[in-house]
């Protein structure tokens, strides 16, 4: 072989070893990011508690699915739905009430959001209460109506979850804010924690919202002043139910000190919503991310630890995505008939 055929063959050689250990050194070190989730969710305004489960649902899909982007967003409670309805959003944090009004297309919204679809319950439960002044003359909402009384009356904005079941459940009654009005009362809008400031100054005397029990304004307006619950007709509070897609509920005697019997009411709970067209894979995902970490959601806040089994699939009256639909079915939380 002649010395310049010799010096060609061994830099083949060369340059195939070095082309090699390239390849090897890229496979090798090479990540695949195709099954990592990049995504956002829309939660509650920051700092709130919304904000916190939102972040807790997401680190919660971080955990199970390593290196996946899961971005937060500031939202709120009647924005949510139709942010996801839209696909401006895929994922977001909504009440179950709230969600089906968006889909549905009734109060509040003017038009319908069929895309809709439920993940899961991240919140079991938050229940309508209605709370007033221990020294109130008045122990039910049937008494306020046959008497005609005078309250005065404080609710969240228009369109709030707690709003729309207090104007409901008076609708129910043959009452609106017009009547409670004529009668002398008043009915303001305002924040929860205007509301007990009010309240204590003798100002205002009932308030109904939909809170978890026990709540931590409750807990804090009883510390100081005379509180009780103002108890509702069954049948009115079924009639509710139906037309918003509530659940029926009692909050147990002893749940604040100052409630010595169980109380009848409505709650609706707090789920994750998608869109439709979010991939089924990822959803699955999701929905499982959440199932396996129910501990972890137990540490970041102690609303999370009503979480279970039995309530998980309980999403009320917005179709399941089919992604959350198979990661049901294969855990038994659902079944078809």
């Amino acid at each position: 072989m002649s010395r310049r055929n010799w010096t060609l063959s061994l830099l083949f050689i060369l340059t195939s070893v070095l082309l090699a250990g390239c390849m090897y050194k890229a496979e090798a070190g090479s990540v695949d990011t195709s099954d990592k989730i990049r995504t956002t969710i829309i939660g509650g305004r920051t700092g709130g508690a919304w904000s916190v489960f939102t972040e807790g649902i997401a680190e919660s899909i971080r955990r199970e699915n390593k290196g996946s982007l899961i971005t937060v967003e500031p939202g709120g409670i009647v924005e949510n739905p139709a942010s996801v309805g839209i696909n401006k959003v895929p994922y977001g944090i909504s009440y179950a009430m709230t969600a089906f009004s968006a889909y549905s297309g009734t109060e509040p919204y003017k038009q319908a959001y069929p895309d809709i679809r439920a993940i899961s319950v991240v919140i079991p439960t938050n229940y309508y209460q209605l709370i007033a002044r221990g020294d109130v003359e008045f122990e039910s909402l049937d008494e306020v109506v046959a008497k005609k009384a005078p309250i005065r009356l404080a609710v969240d904005q228009r369109g709030s979850a707690g709003e729309i079941i207090t104007r409901a459940i008076l609708e129910e009654y043959g009452v609106t804010y017009q009547d409670l009005v004529s009668w002398g009362g008043s009915v303001d809008h305002l924040s929860g924690s205007t509301t007990f400031e009010l309240m204590a100054d003798k100002r205002i005397d009932t308030t109904g919202d939909a809170l978890s029990v026990p709540s931590s304004d409750i807990l804090e307006a009883a510390a100081t002043n005379d509180m009780k619950f103002i108890t509702m007709d069954q049948d009115i509070l079924h009639a509710a139910a139906e037309k918003l897609g509530l659940e029926l509920g009692t909050i147990p005697k002893g749940s604040y000190d100052f409630l010595n019997q169980d109380v009848n009411t409505v709650y609706t709970p707090a789920i994750l919503i998608v869109h439709k067209n979010v991939p089924e894979e990822e959803v699955y995902r999701i929905t499982k991310a959440i199932y396996e970490n129910f501990e972890y959601l137990s540490t970041v806040h102690k609303e999370f630890k009503n979480l279970s089994d039995e309530n998980f699939s309980k999403v009320g009256k917005i179709p399941l995505h089919p992604g959350a639909k198979k990661f049901l079915q294969e855990k038994g939380l659902i079944h078809e008939f």
